[in-house]
């Protein structure tokens, strides 16, 4: 079982890659986010405070794109505005309640009998 690694944070990060320069090894935006565990902006923001020289091909890394938002879940055509029904893996599911660990009990309606009705 191999040791869990831990993420370092930004100055203890910054202060390894200091050293690392300094032994001349060829270190590229790329080289920088495997060895730290980082993404490629933040490997390019990191070198840059560090004064380190870099490429003009490396421009690419210097602005991160704006986050997409997430898409919020659609209802589902099916889906039934009643608080005892609810969807359960896309299943339709008849809540009974709740167990005090806070997970749904009751049994979904392909497991319920055919109901008879006596009139």
């Amino acid at each position: 079982m191999q040791p869990r690694r831990h993420r370092m944070r930004q100055r203890e990060r910054r202060d390894s890659a200091r050293e690392w320069i300094r032994t001349g090894a060829t270190i590229s935006v790329k080289s920088y986010a495997k060895r730290y565990g980082v993404d490629r902006y933040t490997a390019y923001e990191d070198l840059a405070a560090l004064g380190f020289a870099l490429p003009g091909t490396a421009r690419q890394w210097s602005q991160r794109p704006p986050a997409t938002p997430r898409r919020t879940a659609e209802r589902c055509a099916d889906q039934v505005d009643d608080e005892w029904w609810i969807m359960l893996d896309g299943r339709l599911f008849l809540l009974m309640g709740y167990t005090s660990n806070g997970a749904p009990y009751g049994m979904f309606t392909d497991e319920t009998p055919p109901y008879d009705d006596p009139l």
